[in-house]
């Protein structure tokens, strides 16, 4: 199986500061003050300290802040004290940028997070609006309940277990989620067909996904699930539709999204078919390895425990769509 091992932004962000206060702090401590020179270089270096106040506060808000600017506020009054003793005009002085530290810091540490605050309410409006149009896709045309939610939370199980960094689990977790919004764009005659469809019918059926591609690029936030919702009938042997893609070329998202959704069809109680169970539905999936699915995506599935797919599937026992 192949794996990706995420990148810890936070702690390269941590060490980053922690490196920028230390490299500051001992050529500050190292440069002499006098002669001139010396001392120009030396007050260049002083507001250097300004940087990781602020970078703090863009990166880690008020709390990150606040830690940030005490440990450079320690750092540079131990400095006052030893190399400025009984000089109190150069201490006031030092005493001004050390009050000026905590402004640059405190401040936009609270912009930083207020802004974060409401992207994140945006975020979750947005999602909401998304789970209420699937919704109504899933109870239009299957009469099943949270379809998508369950499906896009297998698959995004399945991306953890597969080592997917957090970014691009966010674009795998939207495209499972909008699967089937090209659905929109089918005739409910044919959509709700209640036997089998002609092949005519089946052309415009297959047509659904590139309809659903058209539909979601346009969000710029949705652009990564649109290849997913794309390609979402591709099967990894080439034989899928609409495009005919083969192995590496169907986007990662979407050969996570074939084995989450084929488990939750199989497992879940449908118009045309009872519910399988756990078992049956693991050695179907398996019996379509290299076929319909990749086989390195069905390795990560298999290794999934059963109480945590069981643990979904009850999570969304009793909504109401």
């Amino acid at each position: 199986m192949r794996m990706t091992i995420p990148i810890n932004n936070k702690k390269v962000k941590i060490t980053v500061l922690v490196c920028l206060v230390a490299l500051v702090t001992l050529f500050h401590f190292l440069t002499p003050t006098a002669p001139h020179n010396y001392h120009v270089a030396h007050i260049v270096l002083r507001k250097l300290y300004f940087l990781p106040p602020v970078m703090a506060a863009a990166w880690f808000g008020l709390r990150g802040a606040v830690v940030t600017t005490l440990a450079v506020s320690i750092l540079f009054s131990l400095h006052a004290f030893f190399d400025w003793p009984g000089n109190y005009m150069e201490q006031a002085n030092q005493l001004g940028e050390l009050a000026s530290f905590w402004v640059v810091a405190l401040v936009p540490g609270y912009l930083f997070d207020r802004q974060r605050s409401l992207l994140a309410d945006i975020a979750r409006a947005n999602e909401e609006t998304l789970l209420a149009l699937v919704s109504a896709l899933d109870l239009r045309e299957k009469k099943t309940r949270m379809h998508s939610q369950r499906v896009r939370d297998y698959t995004l199980l399945l991306a953890y277990r597969f080592g997917v960094e957090e970014k691009r689990k966010r674009d795998i977790g939207f495209g499972a989620l909008l699967h089937d919004v090209g659905k929109l764009a089918v005739p409910d005659q044919i959509l709700l067909k209640p036997g089998e469809l002609s092949e005519p019918e089946w052309e415009e059926m297959r047509k659904h996904p590139a309809a659903g591609y058209r539909i979601v690029k346009r969000i710029s936030f949705l652009k990564g699930a649109a290849e997913i919702v794309y390609a979402h009938h591709e099967h990894f042997d080439g034989t899928g539709y609409p495009r005919g893609l083969k192995g590496m070329e169907i986007p990662l998202g979407a050969r996570l999204f074939m084995v989450a959704d084929v488990y939750d069809a199989l497992t879940s109680e449908r118009p045309y078919h009872a519910k399988s169970s756990y078992e049956t539905a693991v050695a179907m999936i398996g019996a379509k390895v290299g076929s319909h699915f990749d086989p390195a995506v069905v390795d990560a599935f298999m290794q999934i425990e059963r109480k945590e797919l069981q643990a979904i599937a009850e999570r969304y026992q009793g909504e109401i769509v």
